[in-house]
Parts: C-alpha cells; sequence; structure tokens
C-alpha cells in the first residue's frame, strides 16, 4: 500500500465512479481500476459496491476512507513542515469560546500577523464542548477552551484566568433582599458551554433549580443586549462585562461563589509537528497571557 493508491481511492469515493475519478487525476480508468482492486485484494476486504450508477462506499470502506484521509493529511502535513521549519506560513486553524475570541484574540493575533505575516490564520467559534474532539480528529491545528483538559493524547498552555459574575440591568429597581438566582430568569448559552455548566454548578449547590426561567442564546452580544434590556440575569466573563459596566448599563451582584474562577488554556495535540508556524504561536501565546489586562481591579465591580 502507498500513498498514491490512497489518493486514488479517496479521489474515487469523492468522485463516485472510476470515469470521474480518472478524469480528475489524468489516469487511465483501467488501470486506475486494477489498483483500487489490488487495494482490496490486499486488506481482505471490497471497499466499494460497484453497478451501474457508479461507485459506493462499503461499511468497511467508509472506515478505510476515515483513516486514508487521515493518513494523506498527515503526509502532507509533514511535508509542508520539513520544507517550513524555519519560515512561518502556511495556514493556522484554530478554534475559541466566543468571549475570548472577542476580548483576547484581536490582541493576540495582530501581534502574530504582524511577526508572521506569510501565515493564514482561521478561527472558528464554537461552544467549549465542540473543540476537543475536533483538535484530536486533527480538524483543528488547536482551540482556545476552559481548563484544565485531561486527555493523554492533548498538551495545554495557559492563556488566561477569568472570573465568572453575575450580573443584570443597571436600570432594574430591586429591593435589597432580591435574589436574581432564585428569582429571576436566567440566560445563558446552549449545552456545551462552560459558562452554563459553571452556572448549573452554582445553582445546583444551593439547591436552585433553573429550568422554568432558562432563557437559552447562542450569541453573547444578544445575550448582553438582553441583560442590558433588563429581560434576565446572566453569569458571564467579567472581562466581557466591564465595558458594560462602565458605561452603566449593568451592575453586579456580588455573591459567595466556587465556581467564578476560570482558566482559558490552548489546547494542540501532543504530536502536532512543530513547525515554524505553530512554534511562534505558541511562543505568542505565552508572551500575549503576560499582557492581557486583569479583567477588573479588585472590587472594581
Amino acid at each position: 500500500m502507498d500513498l498514491q493508491v490512497l489518493r486514488f481511492f479517496i479521489v474515487s469515493a469523492d468522485a463516485g465512479s472510476f470515469s470521474s475519478a480518472s478524469n480528475l487525476l489524468h489516469y487511465a480508468q483501467s488501470n486506475l481500476s486494477t489498483r483500487i482492486r489490488a487495494l482490496e485484494t490486499e486488506l481482505g476486504e471490497p471497499l466499494f459496491y460497484r453497478d451501474k450508477r457508479g461507485l459506493t462506499l462499503t461499511s468497511k470502506g467508509k472506515l478505510f476512507y476515515d483513516y486514508a484521509a487521515k493518513i494523506l493529511h498527515l503526509s502532507e502535513e509533514a511535508s509542508i513542515a520539513l520544507h517550513n521549519m524555519d519560515c512561518p506560513c502556511g495556514t493556522l486553524t484554530l478554534g475559541s469560546l466566543e468571549a475570548t475570541a472577542l476580548k483576547d484574540l484581536p490582541f493576540l493575533m495582530t501581534r502574530y500577523h504582524c511577526q508572521c505575516p506569510d501565515v493564514k490564520l482561521s478561527l472558528r467559534t464554537d461552544m467549549n464542548d465542540v473543540f476537543q474532539p475536533l483538535v484530536l480528529d486533527r480538524a483543528l491545528d488547536g482551540a482556545f477552551v476552559s481548563g484544565p483538559v485531561l486527555h493523554p493524547d492533548l498538551s495545554q498552555v495557559l492563556f488566561r484566568k477569568e472570573r465568572l459574575i453575575l450580573v443584570g440591568s443597571a436600570e432594574k429597581e430591586v429591593s435589597p433582599e432580591f435574589d436574581p438566582l432564585s428569582q429571576a430568569p436566567l440566560i445563558t448559552f446552549p449545552v456545551g458551554s462552560v459558562f452554563r455548566r459553571r452556572l448549573n454548578f452554582l445553582l445546583s449547590s444551593r439547591n436552585l433549580s433553573w429550568d422554568d426561567r432558562l432563557i437559552e442564546l447562542n450569541s453573547l452580544g444578544a445575550m448582553i443586549a438582553n441583560i442590558c434590556a433588563g429581560i434576565a440575569y446572566g453569569y458571564l466573563p467579567e472581562s466581557i462585562v466591564q465595558p458594560y459596566f462602565n458605561q452603566g448599563l449593568i451592575r453586579h451582584y456580588p455573591l459567595e461563589d466556587p465556581y467564578s474562577s476560570l482558566d482559558v488554556v490552548f489546547i494542540h495535540r501532543k504530536d502536532h509537528i512543530l513547525d515554524a508556524a505553530f512554534r511562534q504561536f505558541l511562543q505568542m501565546i505565552q508572551e500575549t497571557s503576560g499582557l492581557l489586562p486583569e479583567a477588573a481591579e479588585e472590587g472594581a465591580l
């Protein structure tokens, strides 16, 4: 088995027929079909169903497709890395919590781009729990998530420490005895968000239920707008809500909270090839984490 036949297999599966694949590969259809049959003989399993409509992967073919794609990706990654060990270039595909992407990554990425202008940065924001499988499957080079992350195949670098706080509209008049955690609508992200999970821990520790008071949104901007409007209360990163406090739009509700401390870490596979672009990014994370402003001065909220 060689890389060429793996590529032939992938292209044939994607094209859906040997004739279409041969045109894409500029390779004789008869030779292509022979190479695929030899691969099936070597593996001892049929990879395709063949009929007049074309090719369809068998169950074993689907499994082999995933492995073949990973092998080709690693081969390409290794080739690029060998050529670019000393010159940062190529693409870094990253993931991040929305709050981190909004508050801290513009500073990090601006500094990185100035030092490595030939590296293309691609960023995806999503819920915290989405990213670990994507990094493990090499769909992402790395991601900024809530730590610590305990997985034998992953490394992590501390990026910043964050604090979660309970906030509501500054315009809404409430009595001193008012407790938003037990008496008010609460707004948060969908399942998979670390902020939602921490809020759930906080409520559970106080034997409080929130199922009948939950407002769920997947946009941080929409969430803050609803909080400022007095529709609900939120449990959000202090660094994100600080500007709205400064503008007099929200107020902070202090509480005894064992779940407020949050570490944002950058995770990546331990076996990720450390080419110049990735080495420089890891170094930039460590340098930038020391330059990030604190969420707020102690007691500012």
